[in-house]
């Protein structure tokens, strides 16, 4: 019996949505190596496609990071290469049967590289339009704004957001590392984007210690924590997220290859958190960089004997609950979701 095999077979049927996901890292290599080609660019050991492919087996944080930076990041030169990403994107989306994602786009470094904002947004616009109409997969965004960046550029990351609004960016994310940007110094960025009408999140407790949570929920008022990870050091962080539902966004795979909290799937504390009444959430993070898909986080976590089929339908519709949707939208979807988790035994 393959318990990996039978369970992504069985939630394969399942209508899903996820809430943490970083557009660049669906890119895949062949998308990646076109780029190479196409813009004629120089990768140091990377003269084939199977050089590339290699390089995006990745096993570490240390290569993780040269991947996204000195390979992915690299390789966009043009604002059409977006349509790429989307490609990637809507491939990854209904492979896992995703039919509501919010997605990260870290604008930073491509606007250092010289690209245009707005060109980029009108693509991913345009796409995701595309996309619903033919297949129904609904696709919002969220702007990056960035720690390491400093202030000055996040605020000019959500001004370039507020300048050119359209109906899929739905609000701004603070990523990035947390040791080089506290959260307490993005508070005007984050008052004036809720102002705006913009939703806002936080990844947070991911490689800093539970105070980096707690600021993120109660100074800049994150609607969602990104990882939220190191909260099980402290019992009184732990039990303000669970007083507050503030939900997280768990990325298990991600969080063994972070290393900074838990490097062996037994010691996560998605159980303990989901145990003790925090609203859990299961999510990928960067799928094709890590090598694990939504339906692979959610088979590790039963394959492990961390969850049951029943609480991972509950992850499901925590899931969707924890979205931006349209209540309408989401008590529509949440029909579907409980006819099909009831019909494969997940509820």
């Amino acid at each position: 019996m393959n318990v990996k095999k039978d369970v992504i077979e069985a939630l394969k049927k399942v209508p899903k949505t996820e809430i943490h996901l970083h557009i660049e890292a669906v890119t895949t290599a062949p998308t990646v190596w076109k780029l190479i080609k196409k813009h004629k660019l120089n990768i140091e050991g990377v003269t084939t496609l199977k050089d590339l492919e290699k390089r995006f087996n990745v096993n570490s944080l240390k290569g993780f990071i040269d991947l996204f930076i000195n390979v992915v990041q690299k390789s966009f030169k043009e604002e059409d290469d977006f349509n790429l990403i989307m490609d990637d994107l809507y491939d990854y989306l209904t492979h896992n049967n995703i039919v509501y994602a919010e997605v990260f786009l870290a604008p930073t470094t491509f606007l250092k590289n010289g690209l245009s904002f707005d060109k980029i947004i009108d693509i991913l616009q345009n796409r995701a339009d595309e996309i619903e109409e033919k297949s129904g997969i609904d696709i919002n965004f969220l702007i990056d704004v960035s720690r390491g960046f400093g202030l000055d550029n996040a605020m000019k990351n959500l001004n370039l957001t507020l300048r050119h609004k359209t109906e899929r960016v739905i609000g701004i994310g603070l990523g990035g590392a947390e040791k080089m940007g506290k959260a307490q110094g993005f508070v005007t960025v984050f008052d004036k984007a809720k102002e705006a009408g913009l939703r806002v999140v936080a990844h947070a407790g991911e490689d800093d210690d539970y105070t980096s949570v707690d600021s993120a929920v109660n100074v800049l008022g994150a609607e969602r924590i990104g990882h939220g990870i190191s909260a099980m050091e402290n019992k009184e962080s732990m039990d303000n997220l669970k007083k507050k539902q503030i939900p997280l966004e768990i990325c298990p795979t991600s969080n063994l290859f972070t290393g900074a909290y838990v490097t062996d799937i037994l010691k996560h504390p998605v159980k303990l958190f989901y145990d003790n009444g925090l609203f859990v959430t299961i999510n990928s993070d960067d799928p094709t960089l890590f090598g694990s898909t939504l339906l692979e986080e959610y088979a590790l976590l039963i394959e492990n004997n961390i969850f049951s089929k029943r609480e991972i339908g509950q992850l499901i519709l925590n899931n969707l609950k924890a979205t931006f949707m349209k209540q309408s939208k989401k008590d529509s979807l949440e029909i579907k979701i409980r006819e099909t988790l009831n019909s494969i035994g997940y509820l």
